[in-house]
């Protein structure tokens, strides 16, 4: 996210229509946006919108003919700010993310994360509004912004009107967002963002959504342990979602992702070492084989959790 406003423009009305899904894709998805975009019928295409930058925060305006667009696992790897997003459009939309979907109707809400592999689809030309701002903002503003993804705001709430009248007054006077008051812009995006969140606060989140999300990083874990490439950025590729919320997670069961990664290989090599005969190796091969690329750290840690070394242990047993 851009630390300094700018506000740009893009309509594909001067496009030769075979050349206008390429362009949107490119400019608008990859470049500004960072999504992938793709038409989602035979109308030919066309789309028009505004996409504006601010210190931790955006808005976007788009008329778009019917489309699918998603954040991908590499769209999501290349984009170093963790942002949420809250999307309305005044046409159906179907919106994937977590393993969830939902139908969202004409002039509601909904919150989606953009750390998250996520899709969303119109079968009907319509006008999306999308406001974002930078999730670690919102973490401080508000304690339950992790739980947001896939919320929905009912468009009859008065704060979501209050949202959508201020972002679409500053559409109107780009000028007033520039400069100086660009960060009180975003601080003024974000509180409203906070106050719709805060709101819906006694709408219990989908259960089970973090421990499943959590079960799906061990489970990847468990699947390379003894990977000696295996790291957080791989992990979190694969499942979908950012570094940091993997990381983020692991806190919140007050541990991180290199102790439990840790822990898994010593257990693993623990057992390995308790029953020689399975395990004809050196005491190298079997620390090599459980993922450690150094047999110093390897004795190191292993005394410090057992008590003993590999070799006390494999000695012990035989």
């Amino acid at each position: 996210m851009n630390s300094a406003y700018s506000s740009q423009k893009l309509s594909t009305a001067s496009v030769p229509v075979r050349e206008r899904l390429p362009m949107w894709r490119e400019v608008f998805g990859q470049a500004m946006a960072r999504l992938d975009i793709e038409a989602a019928g035979d109308m030919p295409f066309h789309a028009e919108g505004t996409l504006c930058a601010l210190p931790g925060a955006a808005y976007a305006s788009v008329f778009a003919s019917p489309v699918r667009v998603s954040r991908t696992r590499s769209l999501i790897a290349a984009d170093p700010v963790e942002m949420l997003y809250l999307i309305t459009a005044d046409a159906p939309l179907d919106v994937k993310q977590g393993g969830r979907e939902h139908v969202l109707a004409s002039g509601d809400s909904i919150f989606v994360r953009g750390s998250e592999v996520s899709a969303i689809s119109c079968q009907s030309r319509t006008r999306f509004t999308n406001i974002a701002i930078a999730l670690d903002d919102l973490r401080a503003f508000y304690s339950g912004a992790d739980d947001l993804a896939m919320r929905v705001v009912p468009r009859q709430s008065d704060l979501l009107g209050l949202l959508h009248a201020y972002v679409d007054m500053l559409r109107q006077r780009a000028d007033a967002a520039a400069g100086a008051a660009g960060p009180l812009v975003a601080g003024h995006s974000r509180d409203l963002i906070g106050a719709i969140a805060a709101a819906g606060a006694d709408d219990p989140p989908p259960p089970g959504v973090k421990a499943a999300r959590l079960r799906a990083i061990k489970a990847e874990i468990a699947r390379r342990l003894c990977d000696p490439q295996l790291d957080v950025e791989g992990v979190a590729q694969r499942c979908g979602i950012s570094p940091r919320y993997v990381r983020r997670l692991f806190q919140e069961e007050g541990s991180s992702f290199s102790a439990v990664v840790l822990g898994l290989r010593l257990d693993r090599a623990h057992r390995l070492l308790l029953h020689p005969g399975q395990t004809p190796g050196t005491i190298a091969e079997v620390a090599y084989g459980c993922g450690f690329g150094d047999l110093s750290y390897f004795n190191r840690t292993f005394r410090r959790r057992f008590g003993m070394t590999p070799s006390d242990l494999r000695s012990v047993n035989r």
